[in-house]
């Protein structure tokens, strides 16, 4: 594998260590390597992941399962339920 004069530092270079050792992947090509990195880093931070990841939880409630949202949309409204306590 050739780097063409650029070094890997931090994560990357600890990732690419074991990566090179592997039989299966040590004659990989750069952006064989990046697709790689690019996997182990991006759910980590992906908002789409993320939100699909959200939208799975079911919560149950009176006895039934809800999306996640439904229950947090219903949490986030009680306070216009109630009634405003004052000092008077």
């Amino acid at each position: 594998m050739i780097w063409l004069g650029w070094q890997l530092e931090g994560e990357a270079k600890i990732l690419h260590a074991p990566y090179r050792k592997n039989p299966e992947t040590k004659n990989s090509t750069v952006p064989e390597f990046l697709k790689v990195l690019r996997k182990f880093c991006v759910p980590f931070i992906s908002d789409d992941k993320l939100w699909t990841e959200f939208q799975a939880i079911k919560q149950t409630q009176d006895s039934r399962t809800k999306p996640i949202q439904q229950v947090a949309n219903k949490i986030k409204h009680l306070p216009i339920l109630l009634p405003k306590i004052s000092d008077w």
